[in-house]
Order: structure tokens, then C-alpha cells, then sequence
């Protein structure tokens, strides 16, 4: 109920901005007419809570209307300028809950003459609704020169009071995210585990949202991911110097798994060519064909295999760099 709360006020703010908005002429060309606009009417607070103040008013109807300047003060302290706006409702938010706030607004034309300010509205922004459970959540287990981590992102939540988010892990479906299951807390929209893990088992997470109130979100859906090895190479082996290359060999991992190797033209940069594949072969050596336009003669190219789960994008294991002499031209 406390989100459903929290999604119809967002909308009907989105509604109030539009159906507003409309009442203003916006083809009629604007003319100073030497006369400051009119005190807006109507001022008071829309909503209060979790850190935010949202603040409505009647729209002004002066044809050289040009926006609107929202004044706070704190206690006894003078009201300084936190914002401006061409609609009639502004949301005032990363507020103190047990802090009274005091607005003013005032209304501005087109030359700059402002009106005289409004009266005074307050409200505390106390933190009432926990926020919502965090979304986009993705994973990603790596193998990355010789470091094993699992490395977790999501989207930045709504809620303009979150403090961060609590990282919670299990090898066993089904777990609560609980004391028992807490690995790590990340004030941003990521998190990078490099806790002592085992190859080709599934570790599970879960992650909550938390206000600066302490407040926790649900707990969202598991994810799951397991660290691979990083695929033996048969040939060409490293340094080693060929007079022909029709076929990367490599071999497969436990596990069916997809593939990506990648040849390059120097150590850093440079890629011309790559395959990307998926095998259900186990333990066995997997022939990939290497297919380029053509190869120079006389000097090195470097390659590497990396392995993918999950469909993700970015890699799960990644091999160093190899690199082979070329001792005849190839076509």
C-alpha cells in the first residue's frame, strides 16, 4: 500500500505539471507591460515525507510571465533562493526528517521584475515509506588475471533519500537476505565481492535499498552466476613461431560454456579479428577456424580466449595475451 501511495503521488504530480502547463499561451508573444506579476495564490504543500517537500500554486496569468523563485529558511534564519521553475509545483527533496523547513515563492517576468513573496508554508519531511527494492539488478562473475570476484550493478533508485545498499550472498537457492547472508554494504550503484570463491559453483545474491533513516527495501530476486576457469591453449602456444595458422585450438572447459577469442595487432589495442561461439563440449579440444582477410609476414600478433555466462556482455574469464610469429605471408 505505501508504494502504491508513493507511485500515485508521483503521477499525479506528472499530471499536475501537464494539465497546468496547458493554461499557458505559449504562442502569444510576450511584451513587458512595466508592471511586476501579481503574488502567486493558492501556495501550500502537495507532500511531505522521506526527505522531500513538494510544494503547489495557482499559475500566474501575466502575459510576460517568465518563472517562478522558491525561497527556504530554516528555524530563524533568513529565506535564501533553493530554486526556480516555469511550473507551478516544485519538489524540494535530500531534506533533514526532523528538520521544519519554511517556504516562500514569488513570481518573475520576462524583465525581471519579481513580485512580492508569497506567504509562508513549512512542513518536516519526516521519512515515513521504506523505499522501493532496487531494479535493473545484473551480475557478473570474473575470472580477470588470476582475480576471482563477482561484480554486481543495478539503477540508481528513485528516492531521493537513499543512503545505499546492502549486499547480501548464499551459495544455496532460497536464502533471506539476513545478518547471516550480509557480505557488504556499496553507496553507489555497484559492488565488487572478492571474497574466496570456488570454480563452477553458483553463488547467489541479493541486494536492499536503505534511506538515511535505516529503512530497508524488500530484498530483490536472487541472481546467480559461478566463476569459470580460464580454457587451456593448444596452439599456437606463447612465442611460438608458425608458418601457417588455419585453426586456434584450444580446450573446453567442464562445463558448456560460449567462447570469444580475439587476435589483435599489437599488446594494447588493435583487434581485427574475433569469433565468438558456444560449445557443449566438455573437456575436450574445441578446433576454431581462423578466418582473417589476410596475414603479414614477419611480425606478431596477439591473442587471447575469454568465456561467457548469463548471457552477459562482459566477460566471465579472460586468458592473458598469447602472441605468434608469422614466418610466411598467409593468405
Amino acid at each position: 500500500m505505501v508504494k502504491y501511495l508513493k507511485y500515485r503521488i508521483s503521477i499525479v504530480l506528472f499530471l499536475s505539471i501537464i494539465f497546468n502547463s496547458c493554461d499557458r499561451q505559449e504562442n502569444i508573444v510576450q511584451v513587458d507591460d512595466g508592471v511586476p506579476p501579481a503574488v502567486p495564490t493558492q501556495f501550500s504543500v502537495f507532500f511531505a515525507g522521506d526527505g522531500e517537500v513538494v510544494l503547489q500554486w495557482r499559475h500566474n496569468s501575466e502575459s510576460d510571465f517568465d518563472k517562478y523563485k522558491v525561497y527556504r529558511r530554516v528555524a530563524n534564519n533568513v529565506f535564501d533562493l533553493v530554486g526556480e521553475t516555469r511550473n507551478n509545483i516544485f519538489i524540494d527533496d535530500s531534506l533533514l526528517y526532523n528538520q521544519e523547513y519554511f517556504y516562500r515563492i514569488s513570481a518573475v517576468d520576462i524583465s525581471g521584475k519579481e513580485s512580492n513573496l508569497s506567504g509562508i508554508v513549512s512542513a518536516t519531511p519526516i521519512n515515513k515509506n521504506p523505499p522501493s527494492a532496487p531494479r535493473g539488478f545484473q551480475i557478473n562473475a570474473r575470472n580477470w588475471v588470476g582475480k576471482k570476484s563477482f561484480y554486481l550493478n543495478w539503477f540508481k533508485n528513485k528516492e531521493s533519500d537513499i543512503n545505499g545498499y546492502k549486499i547480501y550472498r548464499s551459495d544455496k537457492t532460497g536464502f533471506t537476505a539476513d545478518s547471516n547472508s550480509f557480505v557488504g554494504f556499496a553507496p553507489g550503484m555497484d559492488f565488487n565481492d572478492t571474497s574466496s570463491f570456488t570454480f563452477y559453483k553458483d553463488y547467489f545474491y541479493r541486494i536492499k535499498a536503505v534511506d538515511k533513516g535505516g529503512l530497508e527495501s524488500n530484498e530483490t530476486n536472487e541472481f546467480k552466476d559461478q566463476i569459470l576457469e580460464i580454457p587451456e591453449i593448444v596452439f599456437p602456444l606463447d612465442n611460438s613461431q608458425i608458418n601457417q595458422i588455419n585453426n586456434f585450438i584450444i580446450k573446453a572447459l567442464p562445463r558448456p560454456a560460449q567462447y570469444k577469442i580475439i587476435v589483435q595487432t599489437n599488446e594494447f589495442f588493435g583487434e581485427f579479428w574475433s569469433t565468438q561461439f558456444s560449445s557443449e563440449k566438455t573437456t575436450d579440444t574445441l578446433q576454431v577456424p581462423f578466418t582473417p582477410i589476410f596475414l603479414n609476414a614477419g611480425i606478431y600478433y596477439y591473442w587471447r580466449v575469454a568465456t561467457f555466462t548469463n548471457g552477459n556482455s562482459l566477460p566471465n574469464s579472460i586468458s592473458r595475451l598469447y602472441k605468434f610469429f608469422l614466418t610466411s605471408e598467409f593468405l
